[in-house]
């Protein structure tokens, strides 16, 4: 009886191994490397120069006080031994709140820039994501992985739809 049992349970499970590989055959699975797409649709490079002309002048005004404090530093290595304790502390103090007003404008101006550049990828991430949804629905895909969290997949039995959102996204 106990033999009878163990038998008909490893032929259970034998047909239930064998369902679950003969269903994981009929999986279909697609892969997209999300670096190759975001480095080749011109998207990107479009944001990229949005936001160099829209921060633009801010960034030159910065370089330029960039620019004076590096002027003023060497005019104070230059010309600090001819100088007055005076007119060293006058130049330092100078150069201190060169220092300040560049911190004090920089940062804000790095963090705006990373917001308005954070805005902007969510709308291409958005639009890659419904072109990846709308490859796989049309290529028939069960599932679509990202490439980079994937720790292996075997390239003939897996499609890499990478280029093909490429495709598609330069055209919206």
């Amino acid at each position: 009886m106990k033999t009878l049992i163990k038998t008909t349970a490893m032929g259970l499970m034998a047909a239930l191994m064998m369902g679950t590989s003969a269903s994981a055959l009929a999986h279909k699975v697609g892969i997209v490397d999300m670096q190759q797409i975001y480095k080749n649709i011109p998207q990107v490079a479009k944001i990229e120069q949005q936001l160099q002309g829209e921060f633009a002048e801010r960034r030159q005004a910065l370089e330029k006080l960039q620019g004076d404090i590096r002027f003023e530093m060497e005019k104070f290595q230059r010309e600090g031994a001819t100088m007055s304790d005076e007119q060293k502390a006058t130049l330092r103090d100078k150069i201190q709140g060169m220092q300040k007003e560049l911190t004090e404008k920089g940062r804000p101006l790095e963090q705006e820039i990373k917001q308005r550049q954070n805005e902007e990828l969510a709308k291409v991430q958005k639009l890659i994501i419904d072109v990846i949804e709308d490859v796989a629905k049309s290529g028939k895909f069960d599932e679509v992985k990202v490439k980079d969290t994937t720790i292996y997949f075997n390239p003939d039995k897996v499609a890499d739809l990478s280029d093909k959102v490429v495709e598609a996204v330069s055209k919206k």
